[in-house]
């Protein structure tokens, strides 16, 4: 995160991090910074994977465990 702020600071004076704080050109610029910095992080791309994973598991768990509750209300209808 620190590096994003950084770049932030780098590209931006005081004067215009007070102009664009509330425009929507402000915001384009931090998204484009911070979906650089995301787009080439093989490891935060990895972890966002785990955590997908491990979450769906879990779901799936969770849902086969309490399928008597779920399962009575799912209805076939023409």
């Amino acid at each position: 995160m620190s590096e994003i702020k950084k770049q932030i600071n780098e590209e931006m004076t005081k004067d215009e991090k007070r102009i664009f704080l509330s425009s929507s050109e402000f915001e384009d610029k931090i998204e484009k910074i911070v979906k650089a910095k995301l787009k080439n992080n093989k490891e935060l791309e990895d972890k966002v994977v785990e955590i997908t994973r491990n979450v769906i598991a879990q779901l799936y768990k969770t849902l086969w465990l309490k399928k008597a509750v779920w399962q009575s209300g799912v209805v076939n209808k023409k």
